[in-house]
């Protein structure tokens, strides 16, 4: 080492100006930089161990973790994450375009370090280590042995068909589909406190970015969470205020008038009542002001009709009273035969082709897909081979959207006020 610092100090060169020149100089080699890039670590330990150097280079490395986190920190909480959620214009698509599995994806793909920081620091192997001493002075460190929570995990999902039949039939793999089962809820769990820590963070760094919170405040209202818990967790940064989550309805409730005023001027749209009861229970009972407080309501829903349905089809009325028997005017030739129940039993004649009925193919079906599905693992490798029960009059599955109106004031339990 002597010669190089001689030569160094001969040439007027500091190590510090050497090293640095070799890493920001672009015109030297990669040869003479490829070693110092390598044990980059090994140096930065040196550091840390140096006596004069180690807490500037701690404060070093944690200025720049601070500021990588921080930047990710901006990453999720700027207007461009997608996740403000604002309570005067909080729309219905809001609500069901939101997935948690798609949030902790886009987390981990926006801010992969701060991600994996709250991961190391929930992991099972990490929470069983408790440090007891230093260890730069030598103390040992002692780990923790943390309770079993398989008991827990089981309690999570006792109902599987599937392992029960295994464990009927002897399976094999009853123990590892047990243990799959519980790393999964275990992974599931971790993955949702990220979530919540992150979500917290959010809102503390941008007050827009509140997309976790506008969900839980719109859920703790459908569920009539008390007004105190809800403050109590809004200033937790858990959910919105009860102020915020008023508005949001109100813009809700807005979207839903113009969605249903729009479908009824559209004649396009089928209609379905249904009673429902409430008790009203008073927190203050008042003798004078005692009265019933189980309420008889009715709820509406209007859809619209799928399938490619127009106004045109729905102009049968004339049609249909030509042809109906209470029709004074309607002429015998124009009036439909009577049908009964024997009729039915024709409606959909029987394959020739087939030894068993419509009734006993979809039985078949229906017990060799559960079968293959929940029965043993071996019977699992037959599924794809499974043959669909032959249709007799498919009808397309299309998702149909449902509006609810408000509820009506009406007992439709009683004769005077069905509708």
């Amino acid at each position: 080492m002597q010669p190089i610092l001689a030569v160094l100090e001969g040439c007027n060169i500091t190590a510090a100006e050497f090293i640095t020149s070799l890493l920001t100089d672009h015109k030297y080699k990669d040869e003479l930089t490829n070693d110092l890039t390598e044990c980059a670590a090994n140096i930065f330990n040196a550091f840390l161990k140096h006596p004069a150097a180690q807490d500037k280079t701690f404060q070093l490395g944690l200025s720049l973790v601070k500021n990588t986190y921080l930047r990710e920190m901006r990453d999720l909480a700027c207007a461009g994450g997608g996740w403000h959620f604002g309570a005067l214009s909080m729309r219905t698509k809001d609500l069901e375009n939101f997935h948690l599995d798609n949030m902790a994806q886009e987390m981990e793909a926006t801010a992969p370090k701060l991600w994996r920081l709250f991961g190391s620091l929930q992991s099972e192997e990490e929470a069983k280590e408790r440090v007891v001493g230093d260890e730069r002075e030598g103390e040992e460190m002692i780990l923790a042995d943390e309770p079993d929570d398989e008991a827990y995990w089981d309690e999570l999902d006792p109902l599987d068909l599937k392992g029960f039949i295994d464990s009927l039939t002897g399976g094999k793999e009853t123990h590892a589909l047990v243990k799959e089962r519980q790393a999964k809820h275990c992974a599931a769990i971790k993955s949702m406190k990220k979530i919540i820590i992150i979500s917290i963070l959010m809102q503390s760094t941008n007050q827009k970015a509140n997309a976790l919170q506008s969900i839980l405040g719109i859920f703790l209202q459908s569920a009539h969470a008390p007004q105190k818990v809800i403050d109590t967790l809004a200033r937790l940064g858990v959910s919105i205020s009860t102020d915020s989550i008023n508005l949001a309805v109100q813009s809700l409730s807005v979207e839903s008038q113009t969605s249903l005023r729009a479908l009824r001027q559209s004649f396009l749209a089928s209609y379905a009542y249904d009673n429902f009861d409430v008790d009203l229970k008073s927190e203050v009972l008042l003798a004078e002001k005692s009265s019933e407080s189980l309420k008889h309501l009715t709820s509406g829903l209007i859809f619209p009709l799928s399938h490619g349905i127009s106004a045109d089809d729905l102009k049968c009325s004339n049609q249909l009273w030509t042809k109906s028997p209470p029709n004074p005017h309607a002429s015998n030739s124009d009036l439909p035969p009577r049908r009964g129940w024997r009729d039915l039993v024709n409606l959909h004649l029987e394959s020739a082709d087939s030894e068993l009925s419509h009734h006993d193919q979809f039985n078949a079906w229906m017990f060799l897909n559960d079968l293959c599905t929940y029965g043993p693992e071996y019977f699992h490798q037959f599924k794809p081979i499974i043959r669909s029960p032959d249709p007799i009059e498919q009808i397309s599955l299309t998702k149909t959207q449902i509006f609810a109106a408000r509820a009506m004031d009406v007992n439709n339990s009683t004769v005077n006020s069905n509708i």
